[in-house]
């Protein structure tokens, strides 16, 4: 059975998002930066913005001089993930399988489903129409055999339009492309190839496809079986679902907004104290800890950390929450809400030392905190959440 893979996507997301809320910047040139530092970094720009020599990457600074009348907008994490939720639940009624790349952007395998929605250029067209009625959000997509040829193809239409590279014409279609237009060929590790591809003048796909492939492994080295390939349009790879990672997260509603340090990292040692409950009562550690803390101008800020090794103790965990909430909470406006979120989750399998090489007195700290954790959990679960609160003495 021939593979029919779609590859649909919203061009600059937030971009879309941003004219959405204000129709009056529907014209005018478009920006997403953070605003609080002219060396903030352009996230995405709108058309109008590009044509006046801006691109993702320059600064806000550079770009302001650039373009006097430019309009810059915060990014909007929660809008993000609400409109990517939103078109995931249009996805679901026609693909069986999606592998998500972008906020807004899906790849769908659709193989053995034309007696349910028809062709594959059918269903796409039906999901950009579905998309755009509900959401009002321009969706550009592109029909392929693999995830390489309908992925390339949606880049080179403009939104509301569809590309469908019929079975068989892969190379045609790839050979005149430039070596960049390869998606994922702009990753640092890739630089050297690129380079190279310059220095023997090989700039089409079909330049690549036509060179022997002895004489590209002499020099691309590893790289020159897969970029001939890539060239020729041939890309086996499988359409993967999403992995679903397990997390805990316990979000902390500020009423009034506040702004006092001790207070507010009370509540968070709180909230903390309740997620590694959970922890315990699950059997399970945490690898990872998230802090996001929500300001009164709806303003989010997020602080992410490793955590080595996995433990599901308050002791461990308590200083590295404090560090991240003092990297985190720099603006001196008050907050509105905080939430803390544990994540790469495993089983409980805490291991043992053979030569404690912690102090004698470390240790014992370490022993009284965890007694006095699973003391308060049994507070908690017999008397409930209020019984017992952190608090800080003078």
């Amino acid at each position: 059975m021939d593979r029919q893979i779609v590859c649909f996507a919203i061009p600059s997301l937030e971009i879309a998002l941003a004219r959405l809320s204000q129709p009056l910047l529907r014209t005018r040139p478009l920006a997403i930066a953070t605003i609080d530092t002219p060396r903030a970094l352009l996230r995405e720009i709108s058309t109008e913005a590009e044509q006046d020599g801006l691109h993702v990457g320059m600064t806000l600074d550079r770009a302001r001089r650039l373009c006097p009348s430019l309009h810059v907008h915060p990014p909007n994490p929660r809008q993000v993930a609400t409109a990517n939720h939103s078109i995931l639940g249009v996805i679901q009624r026609y693909a069986p399988t999606w592998e998500p790349f972008l906020p807004g952007s899906l790849l769908m395998d659709l193989t053995g489903t034309t007696r349910l929605f028809g062709s594959a250029c059918d269903a796409a067209a039906a999901i950009q129409a579905e998309v755009l009625t509900q959401f009002h959000l321009e969706g550009v997509a592109g029909v392929g055999s693999n995830k390489l040829v309908a992925q390339t193809a949606a880049t080179l239409v403009e939104p509301s339009e569809l590309y469908d590279v019929r079975l068989g014409s892969e190379r045609f279609f790839m050979s005149p492309l430039s070596i960049r237009a390869l998606p994922g060929v702009h990753r640092p590790c890739m630089r050297t190839v690129l380079k190279r591809l310059d220095d023997l003048n090989l700039r089409s796909l079909g330049d690549v496809a036509d060179s022997p492939l002895d004489a590209l492994e002499v020099a691309l080295g590893n790289y020159a079986g897969q970029l001939s390939r890539w060239a020729q349009g041939i890309d086996p790879t499988p359409v993967l679902p999403p992995v679903a990672h397990p997390v805990l997260n316990d979000t902390v509603t500020l009423n009034p907004d506040e702004v006092d340090d001790a207070r507010l990292q009370g509540r968070l040692a709180d909230s903390l104290q309740r997620l590694c409950r959970t922890l315990r009562s699950q059997h399970r550690m945490c690898g990872g800890l998230s802090l996001t803390l929500r300001y009164s101008d709806q303003r989010e800020v997020t602080t992410k950390a490793r955590v080595i090794p996995e433990t599901c103790w308050e002791i461990d965990l308590s200083g590295l929450l404090r560090g991240m909430f003092q990297r985190a909470f720099r603006r001196r406006i008050r907050l509105r809400m905080m939430t803390v979120t544990l994540t790469d989750l495993t089983g409980f399998a805490e291991q043992g030392s053979l030569f404690e090489e912690r102090p004698p007195e470390e240790q014992w700290a370490r022993t009284r905190s965890r007694r006095l954790a699973v003391a308060l959990d049994h507070l908690h679960q017999r008397f409930g959440e209020q019984a017992i609160r952190y608090g800080r003495t003078q």
